[in-house]
């Protein structure tokens, strides 16, 4: 509105200097005009307010629709695993044991050995527990309580094992989906402590971020958020980490 008054007192000054060098009905025509000018200014403004309005509403629906997606980001991340655990079991054509849990093996923690190969019936039985744990945590059956006893089971018994760091990071999604926070925030940092090499690091990093900013600890989930950025900027979880960062940031 000021600059429709700019514009108002501006566009009179002329006509009130010339004023007396007009008859009246040129005068009522000039102000006419420069009425019409004024009335066409306020209707663009009017018409770019109710855009500005349409573009915070659009903000405002997409905002939404990103926790949206972040809330389903758990299920999604169940699905996926539950999917690609269907297609690594049920072929003879799959070889054994090495592929299944990371592109590259995990590394031996500290306190571990290095376990001799197996057998094809002893690798059959270690598989067939990790896809029994598995199937506890299917949110069809939402066995959540079970599903965390087996994983916890299967990395004591086999921590060196291709599958242990999924087992790992399916323990944290266990204790996760029962906001057993605590739980879910070891488990997830054993990911990255124990396993460094393996895919689920850099969604066991988002999580973490995740804990600690629901518990309040700003610097620590910055921290887990911008060490999975830096070092994994082309994960999915890091486009998820940095669009929280962003959020707190704002």
């Amino acid at each position: 509105m000021r600059a429709v008054a700019a514009v108002l007192t501006l566009g009179l000054l002329p006509l009130l200097a010339s004023a007396a060098e007009l008859s009246t009905s040129q005068r009522l025509e000039l102000l006419e005009r420069r009425v019409n000018q004024i009335t066409n200014l306020t209707l663009q403004l009017d018409q770019m307010r109710g855009e500005n309005r349409q573009l915070r509403g659009e903000i405002e629906r997409l905002g939404y629709q990103i926790e949206q997606l972040e809330r389903k980001q758990r299920d999604i991340y169940l699905d996926v695993d539950q999917r690609l655990g269907a297609l690594q079991g049920g072929g003879a054509a799959v070889p054994p044991a090495p592929a299944a849990a990371s592109t590259q093996p995990p590394p031996a923690a500290p306190s571990e050995r290095t376990l001799p190969a197996a057998s094809s019936a002893d690798r059959a039985a270690i598989e067939a527990e990790y896809d029994a744990a598995k199937a506890l945590l299917n949110p069809q059956n939402k066995r959540y309580a079970e599903a965390a006893k087996a994983f916890e089971a299967f990395v004591g018994k086999y921590p060196a094992d291709p599958l242990a760091a999924n087992a790992q990071y399916w323990l944290g999604e266990a204790h996760y989906v029962t906001q057993n926070n605590a739980a879910a925030l070891k488990a997830f940092e054993g990911v990255v402590s124990a396993y460094p090499r393996s895919t689920k690091v850099p969604d066991a990093l988002y999580k973490i971020g995740k804990l600690k900013q629901s518990a309040g600890d700003r610097a620590g989930a910055r921290s887990s958020y911008e060490q999975l950025i830096a070092e994994y900027p082309e994960s999915a979880a890091a486009g998820l980490a940095q669009h929280v960062l962003d959020q707190v940031r704002k």
